[in-house]
């Protein structure tokens, strides 16, 4: 979580935070970064001015923007879902846009489709917890298509139980990060579940759900899904999947406890991403999918490598009618 922001001069033209304190950099990076939005949204007549992003960094600027205002990470909710959709992004003859370029794209494409995105969302309290922006490809004129995914839950006042604990240890059944073991859970176990209540909501009244389970694929695996270069990586959502290695830091307790609001979070967004790839890729609907933990040790005894695999089962889905016994004609 940023906070703690402290606005200090601005110019007479765009706005810019000034923050002293090195701690606060990113804060003020965030907020330099809103106020150019702003004013720009507040003089569209200028077409030109600004800075120039190339689309990968213009998606970063979103991304952080929109999570900082618009995401609640510290609401408990009971249940959430992931959605997904595609806009297109323009960029100049150098693959660049601008900033009023990007206020167009910010203001009127990637809010507009996050409340679409929203609405298809039947819950009673919606509440935004994540938005996941990523560049999918570029279009026949080469401006870029952009991947919106948001999570969206049911903000709701429950009781503290496992599943609210500040976070669950990454695998061998450890239970949570204070080690309390509520029947030997751990972060595979609940990604599974969560995964498993994602993709699989309650049947509508009437229908009830038949899986036929076809086969699995191998065990994807997180160097094969990494997010950053090597020279950036520091085990925290490097990858996909969960993998940690001493070789980007020493694997600590905090290393190894994936905690609730944030890398549960954006595990389960990942995990489904892999999951809706596979089964387009294969035409075949999720059954279920198995999350192992694997560990290497030095000479030590402690870690130098922990890693998550996924195990996707892929299958017939279909919803159909209950009918009553005496109905035996259906059988």
């Amino acid at each position: 979580m940023v906070n703690g922001c402290k606005k200090e001069n601005t110019n007479t033209q765009v706005k810019q935070t000034v923050v002293g304190d090195e701690s606060e950099a990113i804060t003020a990076h965030i907020l330099a970064f809103k106020e150019r939005m702003a004013y720009y949204h507040e003089n569209p007549n200028l077409k030109s001015g600004g800075q120039l992003y190339s689309a990968s960094e213009a998606v970063m600027e979103l991304e952080s923007l929109l999570n900082f205002i618009f995401c609640y990470t510290d609401n408990q909710y009971n249940k959430r879902e992931y959605v997904t959709s595609e806009i297109i992004m323009p960029l100049d003859d150098v693959e660049k846009i601008n900033d009023p370029k990007l206020m167009e794209v910010y203001y009127d494409r990637v809010i507009d489709t996050i409340q679409v995105l929203m609405g298809r969302v039947n819950y009673s309290n919606l509440i935004l917890l994540l938005v996941d922006l990523d560049i999918s490809g570029m279009d026949s004129n080469g401006d870029a298509i952009v991947s919106i995914g948001v999570v969206v839950g049911n903000r709701q006042n429950i009781s503290p139980a496992p599943s609210q604990a500040p976070g669950w240890w990454y695998g061998n059944e450890g239970g949570d990060c204070q080690h309390d073991y509520f029947g030997q859970l751990d972060a595979t176990m609940v990604l599974t579940d969560e995964i498993t209540a994602l993709q699989f909501p309650a049947p509508p009244p009437g229908k009830v759900r038949i899986v036929i389970e076809l086969f699995g694929l191998d065990p994807l695996l997180p160097w094969n899904y990494f997010l950053v270069n090597p020279e950036y990586r520091d085990n925290f959502e490097d990858s996909k999947l969960f993998y940690a290695e001493d070789i980007y830091g020493t694997i600590t307790d905090n290393t190894c406890c994936l905690t609730t609001y944030t890398e549960m979070t954006f595990y389960v967004s990942q995990y489904n991403q892999l999951i809706q790839t596979a089964e387009e890729a294969n035409n075949l609907d999720f059954t279920r999918c198995v999350i192992e933990d694997y560990s290497v040790y030095n000479q030590a005894g402690d870690y130098s490598k922990i890693w998550h695999t996924l195990r996707i089962y892929l299958g017939h889905v279909t919803l159909v009618d209950i009918f009553e016994k005496e109905d035996i004609l259906y059988y």
